[in-house]
């Protein structure tokens, strides 16, 4: 009995000195970022601009990791089943915080390690030039006069375009035909070419065909905040749609197990090279807002959304593709 005693003490003793030597001599090697879409996304962006901020100060070296597919989950599956060493960690998008309300995922989101809230980016509600209004309320009075003959196009259920459209309908009883798309990109040329009529969108895809007689009008945005893409755009709250706000954002992830030492090294790191001007002002072009977090911090961010969408979507009575 004393020899099982002693084994079992043993073990427990060199699996805690074992993680103490992990943490104190990471990272030894780069770390892989598994961005779970194609490249050249706002995710994308995102980690090659903070991968090229640590790179210049010395800080972390970064590869990454492109696995698109599955709406993200085919990348996202690599990374929570990576070994839980902090060298493979990814970016989760808020899909992720919706998708378990309709279909088991392949993993359960709430189990992974958070590490820090990359940034949120309001949606852009865009209109093809050729639909004759020019603010919310104009948008919602033909949709009254014309039930069931516009519509709206999203890359995917439950990303944030798509919820955000739903949830205004929801609001204002009107009756416009969401049409999926398999990416933004398709999505954007059928508004482009008027098959369909509107879109929530990130800013970047939409403002290049913003500006007097192009393609585009832009209408509102769905964060609380004006967009620093488009200040001068009103928010949907501004727009006689009070407490409305659904954004799309991105974190970083580490698999379930990962040291809690690690993680916090990651944090910081991170949170460092999302503070320097520069990456806070390539941001500020593409939309996005960062506000410094902890690990903790945004875990309670993660779970806030989670239980946010997963009533919306129970209201909507949404279902999955």
């Amino acid at each position: 009995m004393k020899i099982v005693q002693f084994l079992s003490t043993a073990c427990a003793l060199f699996s805690f000195t074992h993680c103490v030597a992990m943490a104190d001599t990471f990272p030894s090697k780069p770390i892989k970022v598994i961005v779970p879409y194609a490249a050249g996304g706002t995710a994308d962006f995102m980690v090659r601009l903070m991968a090229k901020q640590l790179s210049a100060t010395g800080g972390l070296a970064i590869t990454v990791d492109n696995r698109s597919g599955a709406s993200g989950w085919i990348g996202a599956e690599l990374m929570a089943r990576a070994p839980a060493d902090g060298y493979t960690i990814g970016v989760l998008s808020s899909v992720f915080a919706a998708t378990p309300f309709v279909s088991k995922p392949p993993f359960e989101p709430r189990d992974l390690q958070t590490i820090t809230l990359l940034a949120s980016v309001p949606g852009l509600l865009s209109v093809n030039a050729a639909v004759p209004v020019y603010t919310l309320n104009d948008l919602l009075a033909l949709a009254k006069a014309k039930p069931g003959q516009l519509s709206f196009g999203h890359a995917g259920s439950l990303g944030a375009g798509h919820l955000a459209m739903e949830m205004l309908k929801l609001n204002n009883n009107v009756d416009i035909i969401s049409i999926a798309y398999k990416g933004g990109a398709p999505a954007l040329n059928d508004l482009l070419g008027g098959q369909i009529q509107m879109s929530i969108s990130g800013p970047t895809a939409h403002l290049p065909f913003i500006k007097p007689g192009g393609k585009l009008r832009a209408i509102a945005t769905t964060g609380l905040k004006r967009s620093t893409a488009v200040p001068d755009l009103p928010t949907m709250a501004e727009s006689g749609q009070p407490g409305f706000e659904i954004n799309e954002w991105y974190g970083l992830f580490a698999p379930e197990k990962t040291p809690r030492d690690i993680v916090e090294r990651l944090n910081r790191e991170f949170v460092k090279a999302l503070s320097s001007p520069e990456v806070r002002a390539s941001l500020v072009t593409v939309g996005a807002e960062f506000t410094p977090n902890t690990s903790e911090e945004f875990k309670v961010f993660f779970t806030d959304e989670m239980n946010k969408l997963g009533k919306l979507i129970s209201k909507l009575n949404l279902k999955g593709d």
